[in-house]
């Protein structure tokens, strides 16, 4: 059960611990490109180095909703453990921010692509940002819109203490039942989280019945399947992170979710009643072998954000194949090779699906 909106007054304890909010009374805007710039006391929540050498499980101090769960040296949300697959921990952190520094890059620095604008400049608007991660879309968003309230969720505790007095973030699992009332929000927002829903036409469903009539749903993800314009790549060659790829969408459904559920989100928005649908796709490269300088820089985020993230991002997914973790970094030195293979221009689909609410 969600309890999104517990007022300021209430103790987490009384709404179940299953939500509580984290706001402040200020926020000073940052340039997009500086990753992990929105994360003001986060660093809070780090434990020791020591925890690098863990290989079980083991939950840190707190209440549910803001501990952590630590596996193999990285660090997992505790509250709902194992809904989401991947790491919290400030590698993932970071990760997050340089994606999103990406995301506005590729969209020319449109932060959607609904025509919500004159909606959220003429006050009043509520906008839900799901699978917020450190917030950094959310807190700009507020910034750019003072007169919208901007909510948050996620199943990480990993957003700022500061933010602008319209932002809101709250802890909760929004693949379970919403308690906000229908027809409450003007926008939802999802981004680089598709992935790792595991009822997609649930939730949908969920976001069209809490959408007004006339509101907007927006997805914005990547598409994990690895594309070439010059034959630098063909479907012929030995790439080692295309096979990562193939390893880690099995690992994915084996946990019970999709990589490339991104495939199917226009005929999936039509499926659960929306109107309107509009897609539009970007090419974002993974190096830095394109010659335009923002795509370079797409690039440089993109690869950077693998790099980093690999460890991360395989634990769980492979482990459910059966892997051991000898096995994975075994793996990962030929994947690593693959993505700094500066010989090879691959790029991936950025794919932003909107939908309409009818307006009857």
């Amino acid at each position: 059960m969600h309890h999104y909106h517990i007022p300021p007054s209430a103790p987490a304890s009384s709404a179940s611990a299953s939500a509580t909010e984290s706001r402040g009374s200020g926020h000073d805007g940052d340039d997009a490109s500086s990753s992990g710039s929105h994360r003001a006391g986060a660093a809070a929540d780090e434990e020791d180095a020591d925890e690098e050498d863990q290989d079980d499980t083991t939950p840190s101090g707190g209440s549910s909703v803001h501990a952590h769960v630590y596996e193999g040296g990285l660090r997992y949300h505790a509250f709902r453990d194992g809904k989401y697959a991947f790491p919290n921990d400030e590698v993932e952190q970071n990760r997050d921010d340089m994606k999103h520094s990406m995301s506005l890059l590729l969209c020319h620095g449109d932060y959607f692509y609904a025509p919500i604008e004159e909606v959220l400049a003429a006050g009043g608007a509520e906008v839900l940002d799901l699978g917020t991660g450190t917030g950094i879309w959310a807190i700009e968003l507020g910034d750019k819109y003072p007169e919208a309230k901007i909510t948050g969720i996620d199943l990480s505790p990993i957003q700022p203490n500061f933010v602008p007095q319209n932002v809101h973030f709250f802890v909760d699992d929004f693949e379970e039942d919403w308690v906000d009332a229908d027809n409450k929000y003007d926008y939802i927002h999802i981004r680089h989280t598709l992935f790792s829903i595991r009822d997609r036409d649930l939730l949908f469903q969920r976001a069209l019945r809490h959408l007004k009539p006339g509101g907007y749903l927006e997805l914005q993800e990547l598409h994990f399947a690895p594309q070439c314009d010059d034959n630098s790549l063909t479907p012929q060659m030995p790439y080692a992170f295309r096979d990562y790829i193939a390893f880690l969408d099995a690992g994915l459904r084996a946990l019970g979710s999709e990589l490339h559920a991104v495939r199917t989100l226009p005929e999936d928005l039509h499926a659960a009643g929306f109107e309107d649908v509009e897609a539009a796709t970007h090419k974002c490269p993974l190096g830095l072998w394109p010659r335009d300088r923002r795509l370079r820089l797409c690039g440089l985020f993109l690869r950077t954000a693998v790099m980093d993230g690999l460890r991360g991002l395989s634990r769980r997914p492979l482990i459910a194949l059966g892997w051991t973790q000898l096995q994975i970094e075994m793996f990962l030195v030929d994947v690593r090779k693959a993505v700094m293979d500066t010989k090879v221009h691959a790029y991936f689909g950025f794919h932003v699906v909107y939908g309409r609410k009818p307006l009857a």
